[in-house]
């Protein structure tokens, strides 16, 4: 598939411009993300704002903080929910974490893109239940510092915990103010972190990463180079968990092992 847009040449170096320059200001690198798509959302706003051209939009990303945020916000795609896709879930805690935690040791597990926290907050309660007291190290990353605030609070809607277990929602959730806050208890299990998946380096003998619905916005190369730095990332024996729309076409040249859908285990 072709990632570039049909643009003019005076469009693609309107375009062209403001991505180095969106690169400069914040390390943001949207040349890798699939430029048609990446165009069309981000030319929508410039029409919202009453501007002609990505120069005059930048403009107004500099000096504007809310407008800086809105962009941020658009970019990220922070769609979520607690336990998102419940069958797939499931089978991380019937097929996958006894595999990886026999023992009940403490695993190491990453959440990259985590947006606003439920994932990683998923992934806490399912921990818990499974091996109670054990301390495992959730590290939850994203790019945006604002979703990052948000998602230190552990707040959630009632649509966010619509597929959350009774059993869990009466145990780490509480209902205050018309949202559901994460208990103080659990909220200490994951550590936020700001991470840009296309620049900073990446942690490495993880048990467990999880990474769902953030890859698909990416370029095709950008896809194989990340889906090798997950690799690289895990021990031997470790999980790649993706998104219901992610498939790693080449799972077995990197030396990843599909063991069922959207799970990789990385073979020595």
């Amino acid at each position: 598939m072709d990632d570039r847009s049909s643009l003019d040449p005076r469009q693609q170096a309107d375009f062209d411009r403001f991505m180095r320059r969106v690169l400069n200001k914040c390390g943001i690198d949207l040349s890798q993300y699939r430029e048609a798509q990446m165009h069309r959302r981000l030319w929508a706003m410039v029409e919202r704002c009453g501007l002609r051209t990505f120069d005059e939009y930048f403009g107004l990303l500099d000096r504007d903080a809310g407008a800086w945020a809105a962009f941020l916000d658009r970019i990220t795609i922070n769609v979520s929910e607690l336990f998102r896709n419940p069958d797939r879930w499931r089978e991380l805690r019937d097929s996958v974490l006894p595999g990886l935690c026999p023992d009940r040791r403490p695993l190491r597990v990453w959440s990259a893109g985590c947006s606003y926290g439920a994932e990683p907050f998923t992934l806490a309660m399912i921990l818990d239940e499974m091996a109670p007291g054990v301390r495992h190290r959730i590290t939850a990353t994203d790019i945006d510092e604002r979703i990052l605030a948000k998602a230190r609070e552990g707040r959630f809607t009632d649509a966010d915990v619509r597929h959350v277990p009774a059993e869990a929602r009466g145990r780490y959730l509480e209902p205050r103010g018309g949202l559901y806050t994460v208990a103080p208890s659990l909220r200490q299990r994951v550590d936020f972190r700001r991470h840009n998946l296309l620049a900073d380096p990446f942690p490495s003998g993880l048990d467990l990463i999880v990474c769902r619905n953030v890859i698909i916005y990416f370029t095709e190369n950008a896809k194989a180079a990340l889906y090798r730095r997950f690799r690289a990332a895990l021990r031997p024996g470790g999980v790649l968990f993706v998104g219901g729309t992610e498939r790693v076409v080449n799972h077995r040249e990197i030396g990843l092992n599909a063991t069922l859908p959207f799970f990789y285990v990385r073979v020595q």
